[in-house]
């Protein structure tokens, strides 16, 4: 990049940052509760607990960390979290912005790419989809440019860290990183071979010490084992969908084949007209693939706009090369055309209108006011326009109980899909596990696990909901046993007509008193 394009650049980024975070900040109106998994997990670390050690981990050591630092630099509040996000997409967007800029030195087609990326808002657990894939392709694009060590070793940390946020990205990058070792590698086809496996023999040595941490904590082979299921369970849990072009789905099923066709279309064009990039262009586009047969399932909703990155990049290179070629009108007229089209699904499948009303902005006067109210909101326990599900709002006077009856060290033990539940009530889940649903840690291995680490704890309340009961009974029968045995039913809460949760109990726990405003047992 040239000293003229620099300071436009540099522009160019911080004002993508900024409008990003802003953007992110402003428009939360409540975390969905599937954020309550991993953020859950970060408040057990905060309490003292490690990953695999003390809870289940499904392959997700370094997700947490972030929602960690976040929570203890500004407090276990959601404002945290918040913060964290907005960050976070800022700067993927930023970096998303740098690497359309490398390929394409153009700021029209990065100012296109970065709107495409925010205006699909994914949703706020997808960060690190944007951020690792897009950092990933700079250092790509880097060592392609100059294949230096010191850019080899950046490759080869960021692929390791991937793995260690979640090892599915860890495994795409790693493939996209080795081919980006051997396309950039001077010599024959042994030249090239060695260099991606030396490229990937550094990540697995990068990798040993976790491996090690694991086989000490848990055991390596449970731990594979424990992998493999949750991953087939998830694959079971929502499949691959290719969406109709007319009717309901047909901006889902725009953007799902557009992704599918951008790396196609890309690795043709480099290697035909452009082969000099095709370096450059084949491992995101090799990467783009395995993101979209990875992410892009049902719901479509929540899953197609956390395939962005790669897209907008190719998209955005491709434009590029339309703007150049011998037929430029013809081409490019029918690509703007495939643009325009993509514009509206992005904004469908985003909501974008809903999401940017959320902000409440009706002018720059009003921006500090705004935060300042998103800011209350976030910091407020319970504050109405911050709710991530109905669950909490009609548990608020159980958790209210359980501030004046319980331990700040007590636990919850919280059957079926309740992540939120925990967080709010301002207390670790017990048990070392914060879901039960058939398929997922449900091995006899896991449950045995599950009932020594609660022989250990003090965990005097189950929560059972009642579209989750039979998986506890039948899926998890040692765990359940447990519970049988030391546990009595004490109220439920009704959340709606089709909900309810069964608040238990233990039995052998004496009361010390008894709450005045319910009439339940007091502990402390």
């Amino acid at each position: 990049m040239t000293s003229r394009t620099l300071r436009p650049s540099i522009i160019l980024g911080l004002t993508t940052f900024l409008l990003t975070a802003a953007i992110r900040f402003l428009s939360l109106n409540g975390f969905p509760n599937d954020h309550f998994v991993h953020l859950g997990l970060a408040r057990q670390i905060v309490l003292g607990d490690l990953p695999v050690r003390d809870f289940q981990d499904p392959g997700r050591p370094l997700m947490y960390g972030p929602s960690v630092v976040a929570q203890l630099l500004l407090g276990q509040t959601l404002f945290s979290e918040a913060v964290l996000i907005a960050l976070a997409f800022g700067l993927a967007a930023t970096i998303t912005a740098a690497v359309v800029l490398r390929l394409t030195a153009s700021i029209p087609l990065a100012v296109g790419a970065i709107a495409f990326e925010v205006l699909i808002f994914p949703r706020t657990y997808s960060y690190p989809k944007l951020l690792l894939y897009a950092a990933a392709f700079l250092l790509f694009d880097r060592y392609v440019e100059r294949p230096t060590r010191g850019r080899f070793a950046a490759m080869v940390t960021l692929v390791a860290v991937a793995f260690l946020v979640r090892h599915d990205h860890g495994v795409f990058l790693c493939i996209g990183g080795s081919l980006t070792a051997a396309l950039a590698s001077a010599g024959d086809g042994a030249v090239r071979v060695k260099r991606a496996a030396t490229f990937i023999a550094y990540v697995a040595v990068l990798l040993l010490p976790y491996f090690v941490y694991v086989h000490a904590a848990e055991g390596l082979w449970l731990y594979i084992r424990t992998a493999i299921a949750f991953s087939r369970r998830e694959a079971s849990h929502s499949v691959h969908v290719w969406p109709n072009l007319v009717g309901p789905d047909a901006a889902y099923a725009v953007l799902v084949y557009l992704f599918y066709a951008l790396p196609l279309i890309a690795v043709a064009v480099a290697r035909r007209y452009v082969p000099q990039s095709s370096p450059r262009i084949v491992p995101i586009a090799v990467v783009a693939l395995l993101i979209d047969a990875s992410f892009i399932r049902d719901p479509l909703m929540t899953r197609v706009p956390d395939a962005i990155v790669p897209a907008v990049i190719l998209g955005a290179w491709l434009t590029a090369q339309a703007q150049a070629g011998k037929r430029r009108a013809v081409v490019l007229s029918a690509w703007l055309a495939i643009i325009a089209t993509a514009a509206w699904a992005t904004m469908e499948v985003g909501d974008t209108r809903e999401e940017l009303d959320r902000m409440g902005v009706r002018g720059v006067s009003e921006l500090g006011q705004r935060f300042a109210e998103r800011s209350h909101q976030l910091r407020a326990r319970f504050d109405p326009n911050q709710m991530p599900s109905d669950t909490i709002p009609r548990m608020r006077p159980f958790l209210a109980y359980l501030d004046r009856c319980t331990a700040d060290t007590d636990r919850l033990l919280t059957a079926g899909f309740l992540p939120e539940v925990p967080y709010y009530a301002h207390r670790g889940f017990a048990g070392g596990q914060n879901v039960f649903m058939y398929g997922y840690f449900d091995s006899s291995e896991n449950q045995l696990q599950v009932v020594e680490r609660l022989r250990s704890q003090q965990v005097p309340f189950v929560l059972i909901p009642s579209d989750y009961a039979k998986d506890l009974e039948e899926d998890f029968p040692i765990v359940n046993s447990y519970v049988v045995q030391r546990y009595t039913p004490l109220m439920t809460v009704d959340i709606h007509e089709r909900l309810s949760i069964a608040v238990l109990v233990e039995r052998a726990r004496a009361p010390i008193s008894r709450d005045r405003e319910t009439g339940w047992p007091c502990f402390r």
